[in-house]
């Protein structure tokens, strides 16, 4: 690629969002008529965070230039000088004041870490998607759900009038799903753990032997699940967005299968030179009442061990944000706050820095990643322990996806509450793996931690109990 080109400009329309979602302007424009297409989905409506939620983006096929489509997939050692391609190509035309105004959608997997640190190849990978993958959409949309407006933008003038033609008809309200609790599993079949329990128990004592050795403090280990499903991949995703409403949803429809995320967690954002990121440990259930709640809340804050954890976390992202910020520019500017979501609450901070003009946007997420809160601290050897102790490489889960603006801005998430959707190619029927898992430190119990890794499993599998 040449990195001196200058991207090609979008045109931009704009007209009233009239209270649509994410997912109806989606799947108006772009999802059924598009092989690839994308949507990094916030609630409209939510009012609990209603600063992580003014935005939606969806996005259709990837550009054509010179009979190329605008789509890659670097392999690891390729995946950083890639994206430093990418940040430094220049948009010579007038652009709305939004924080996605044209560049590129894509994802990074976690084992996108064995570019950044020397690690050992211990487990294999099974699953049929490309541990990165990044794609310059030739139309795409963005929605201001606080300004109500929805933003078109096409690579030429015809293409914004055909979008026009596609709004015309109110796009279809999607209706609520009513998913029975303590129902049978209608067409979920062959779902199993990948870890069993006892083994999962068996690596928690094992990550507690390092952790008394002195080797880490906390480290995050998870267990993967599979199942064969009838249901469409939008389908799941539409459920588990009603179910579990999340700032950082997104659906992928892409050559490989689905991703579909409904994650609560900001991996890393930059807007303005502003980098913020937002991470999340300690969790408790929801209560089936108000008050049980509100215990529940009471008792997470209470917690020694999930507010130690949760601040040592804090402490290692200040400092991988205070590797590439202005000296004293670091803070955190929310602490020990709690989250609430359809089965879990979290306690959530939010820790922010201006990046220091001698670094890109790029470096910025080289240092982030990936995300402390699902590797733990110090993050390389519980990058080399969690490669022991999980039986199969993590490949997407726990790596991040959003965007990445021509001007340098940045918003991803963590690849958490997520699900991979890969269809068979000779029946109706799909595979879906998922991956759930807790946070471990020296006073945690091994049974303990399995049962709180199946409390964060319970809104995707609810959304395949249909």
């Amino acid at each position: 690629m040449n990195t001196a080109q200058a991207l090609l400009p979008w045109y931009w329309r704009s007209r009233p969002l009239k209270n649509h979602t994410g997912s109806e302007i989606f799947n108006s424009l772009f999802r059924r008529s598009n092989t690839l297409a994308v949507l990094l989905e916030s609630p409209s409506n939510c009012t609990t965070q209603p600063q992580l939620s003014r935005y939606s983006i969806c996005a259709g096929s990837p550009r054509i230039i010179n009979n190329k489509p605008q789509l890659w997939t670097p392999k690891i050692g390729d995946i950083f000088p890639f994206l430093n391609s990418l940040s430094q190509q220049t948009l010579v035309t007038d652009t709305p004041d939004l924080p996605f105004t044209g560049g590129w959608l894509g994802w990074l997997g976690y084992d996108t870490a064995w570019e950044i640190e020397k690690l050992p190849y211990l487990k294999r990978d099974n699953l049929p998607f490309p541990v990165a993958f990044w794609y310059e959409p030739a139309n795409f949309a963005v929605l201001d759900h606080q300004q109500q407006t929805l933003w078109l933008a096409t690579t030429s003038p015809k293409e914004l009038d055909q979008l026009e033609l596609q709004l015309e008809s109110p796009p279809p309200k999607i209706t609520q799903i009513e998913t029975p609790r303590n129902s049978p599993q209608i067409g979920l079949q062959d779902f199993r753990f990948l870890t069993s329990q006892t083994d999962y128990q068996n690596a928690v004592r094992q990550a507690k032997k390092y952790i008394a050795a002195g080797d880490i403090f906390q480290t995050n280990l998870s267990a993967r699940f599979q199942l064969t499903t009838h249901s469409s991949s939008w389908q799941i995703y539409r459920t588990l967005q009603q179910i579990n409403p999340s700032p950082f949803a997104s659906y992928w429809q892409t050559p490989w299968g689905s991703m579909i995320s409904c994650s609560p967690e900001r991996l890393v954002q930059l807007d303005q030179h502003l980098a913020q990121t937002r991470p999340i440990a300690g969790t408790k259930p929801r209560g089936t009442t108000p008050q049980q709640d509100q215990e529940n809340a009471q008792a997470l804050l209470a917690s020694s061990k999930d507010c130690s954890e949760h601040i040592m976390l804090v402490d290692l992202e200040r400092n991988d944000l205070g590797r590439v910020c202005e000296w004293g520019s670091v803070e955190v500017d929310e602490l020990l706050t709690i989250e609430y979501y359809s089965h879990v609450m979290h306690l959530v901070s939010n820790v922010k820095g201006k990046l220091d003009p001698k670094y890109n946007s790029i470096d910025l997420l080289r240092s982030m990643f990936p995300g402390g809160t699902i590797t733990g601290c110090p993050k390389v050897r519980c990058l080399e322990i969690i490669e022991e102790l999980e039986p199969l490489r993590r490949n997407l889960f726990y790596g991040s996806c959003g965007y990445l603006d021509w001007r340098g801005h940045l918003d991803l998430n963590i690849l958490i509450r997520t699900l991979l959707y890969h269809p068979h190619s000779t029946t109706s029927k799909a595979t879906v793996w998922g991956q759930v898992g807790a946070g471990i430190v020296a006073d945690s119990d091994p049974e303990a931690e399995w049962y709180e890794s199946l409390d964060k499993a319970k809104a995707q599998l609810a959304a395949l109990n249909y």
